[in-house]
């Protein structure tokens, strides 16, 4: 399988494809908003401080979001919202050094065109950092 082995549950737990873009529109939309917050924070300090909290909240802060949130159950809010949840093939909540790979790929996935490529060519839908991570969004 894609992941070194085949997973302890069926593919078709894994066909949450419309789910998985609701979720991931929540998630960024909340994002956003944490993050003109903290930008509106900086930008009345001073120029330095706005400029590295621009560039730590399109990448650091970013993956942070996810890995944080989904470390203690495989959720962030919009996956919970929608029902669903990362998984490692064994259908426990992955590490942390794998959900930190499975994230880093969205840096350049988020428009999700490319995050829904890999999903279409994947039998268990993984995103290409989810195939990095291996790991899976499976229904809950």
């Amino acid at each position: 399988m894609e992941s070194g082995g085949a997973p302890a549950f069926s593919a078709e737990r894994t066909r949450v494809s419309g789910r998985r873009f609701v979720a991931h529109f929540v998630d960024g939309t909340l994002y956003a908003v944490l993050f003109v917050l903290l930008v509106l924070v900086a930008g009345a300090t001073n120029d330095l401080i706005l400029t590295v909290t621009f560039v730590l909240g399109l990448t650091v802060l970013h993956v942070a979001y996810f890995v944080v949130l989904q470390r203690p159950n495989g959720r962030t809010p919009g996956k919970a919202l929608v029902g669903i949840r990362v998984v490692d093939a064994a259908g426990n909540v992955p590490t942390t050094g794998a959900l930190v790979k499975r994230t880093l790929p969205l840096l350049i996935e988020y428009l999700y065109v490319i995050a829904l490529i890999g999903m279409l060519t994947s039998e268990y839908r993984q995103r290409f950092g989810d195939r990095w991570g291996r790991t899976y969004v499976i229904l809950d």
